[in-house]
């Protein structure tokens, strides 16, 4: 499996690795994408307790997917530090506690792609935007 955070990129080939790569992207607040063949999980890490899921597999077609770790959390941030990781901020109701993430990480890692049951997933929300184009309009 390949991980990528900031301008790296690595393989790595045990549980060992993924914990240790997971630790130094956690020192910069950063994204971190293990990209495997069941599709690319990315973990928020560096929060001091929080972290965030995405996960994302074309091949199966369906919508990109967020971990959900308080569905009734406002959508303004609230905890502090906020919820930041390299420079994007995210939803409160995405913050699932940082040892689950690492779990979850762990569980695609060692399944080969697949998604922890005990974490809600849900569809990222998509922006719909259109055109409209009136007689005499440029378009």
């Amino acid at each position: 499996m390949d991980v990528q955070f900031g301008n790296e990129q690595r393989g790595i080939q045990s549980a060992t690795a993924l914990k240790a790569v997971l630790t130094e992207a956690a020192e910069h607040q950063a994204l971190v994408f293990l990209v495997g063949d069941g599709g690319t999980l990315t973990v928020g890490v560096g929060h001091p307790t929080h972290a965030v899921l995405l996960f994302y597999n074309p091949k199966a077609g369906g919508p990109p997917l967020h971990g959900v770790g308080d569905s009734t959390a406002d959508s303004a941030a609230e905890l502090q530090p906020p919820l930041t990781f390299d420079g994007r901020l995210f939803f409160d109701r995405c913050a699932l506690p940082a040892r689950q993430a690492h779990r979850a990480a762990q569980f695609f890692f060692e399944s080969g792609g697949g998604l922890l049951d005990s974490i809600v997933w849900e569809p990222e929300p998509t922006v719909m935007t259109s055109l409209t184009t009136e007689p005499g309009s440029l378009a």
